[in-house]
């Protein structure tokens, strides 16, 4: 799987903002449930033993159970939310080792010497829970709207709109450290943090699935837990591989007519809103993990594309793949389907849609292999709603 990508969707998501400003971003509160079990802060837990454990025994005990032939499904699958990382440590976390002088991704130099209120930004989510999984999450005083964490949700949203950064919000919480990435912003509000003092650290992650330990390790080091960092990572790792394994097994049984042809739609709302992502926006990491062929990359489609009509005639993907909010601000399958050139595709006459809660879709981290494992539990295991 390649790895030539700088960024993912925070490219898109700026492509789209740009286009149409004035849009409503459909984003809410997300519960964990099933296969993706609550591990919470206050669950005690060994270095070993992570939800992703859970979630594979449940997918495994699916395909011994036999599944269906995936090109014979029909309707909507929501794949479940995860829970919290298992911290990498349990309960006990490496001592940080602090002060960390770096150079962050704008090019400035700051200094981390406390860590005791942090703040993490990005539309993924995956900052959060890699602190959490580093054994920071009692550290994390503030969240955006995609860290959708059990153990976070009482926390306050700081940004806006999705991903704009309230500024006075942030400052009232008194962080002692703001870590943020290119898809949250504006610069300015940014500029105001660092005005009052704020250690703001930016950082540039990859988001493939080739590159978490890598990014994992980016944050590790800021936060001074390089040695967690690397843990967590191998864990990580590890748990991909072993979830891309079981999923292939799962491939071998429910698809004897060729891999599902898949089409990843981003949508906002009813109107204009209405794109297919690329391999630049990650699609194919996710696709092929789950055993499927990704149209877009296909069809040469690199980032976010208008879909319409003669795109999707282009493209005719056995599965559309969403994010949840998405396909719930269209009105669900039945306003997707009205969407021009929807209802002519092979997955618009099966109804054919995988929808992924958005926090999870193309947000590569610390729990990657369980988000696979929920995703192909939904793909897979036969006719939904």
């Amino acid at each position: 799987m390649s790895t030539r990508r700088p960024s993912s969707l925070h490219r898109a998501v700026a492509t789209i903002s740009a286009a149409v400003a004035a849009a409503v971003l459909v984003t809410g509160s997300l519960t964990a449930c099933g296969i993706g079990a609550d591990n919470g802060a206050g669950q005690t837990a060994q270095a070993e033993e992570t939800s992703f454990d859970t979630a594979l025994d449940t997918f495994t005990h699916m395909v011994d159970n036999g599944l269906p032939e995936a090109h014979e499904s029909h309707g909507v699958s929501h794949a479940e939310t995860v829970g919290d990382v298992t911290p990498v440590d349990g309960e006990t976390a490496e001592e940080a080792d602090l002060p960390v002088d770096l150079t962050d991704a704008d090019g400035r130099d700051v200094t981390v010497d406390d860590i005791s209120r942090i703040i993490p930004l990005d539309i993924y989510g995956t900052i959060s829970r890699t602190l959490a999984g580093l054994g920071l999450r009692d550290n994390i005083v503030g969240r955006t709207v995609s860290s959708t964490e059990p153990s976070l949700q009482d926390l306050p949203v700081v940004t806006q709109g999705g991903h704009s950064i309230n500024a006075e919000a942030v400052l009232n919480l008194n962080p002692s450290l703001v870590i943020v990435d290119g898809s949250i912003g504006p610069g300015d509000a940014l500029n105001q943090l660092r005005d009052a003092g704020v250690p703001v650290v930016k950082i540039n992650p990859e988001h493939t699935i080739d590159t978490v330990s890598s990014d994992i390790d980016t944050i590790a080091g800021i936060v001074g837990l390089a040695q967690n960092g690397e843990r967590l990572g191998e864990r990580a790792d590890a748990e991909i591989s072993r979830a891309v394994e079981a999923i292939r097994r799962a491939t071998d049984d429910a698809v004897s007519g060729g891999p599902l042809r898949m089409a990843f739609l981003y949508a906002r709302g009813d109107g204009g809103v209405f794109y297919i992502l690329g391999p630049d926006d990650g699609t194919d990491d996710l696709i092929e993990a789950l055993g499927g062929v990704d149209a877009a990359k296909e069809e040469g489609i690199g980032q976010a594309s208008p879909a319409n009509a003669e795109s999707l005639a282009d493209l005719n993907p056995d599965v559309l793949v969403m994010m949840s909010a998405g396909l719930d601000s269209t009105g669900g399958l039945d306003g997707l389907l009205a969407k021009p050139g929807i209802a002519q595709t092979t997955a618009g006459k099966n109804e054919r849609v995988l929808a992924i809660p958005d926090s999870q879709s193309l947000s590569f981290g610390p729990q990657s292999g369980e988000m696979l494992l929920t995703a192909a539990a939904a793909l897979y295991g036969g006719d939904a709603e």
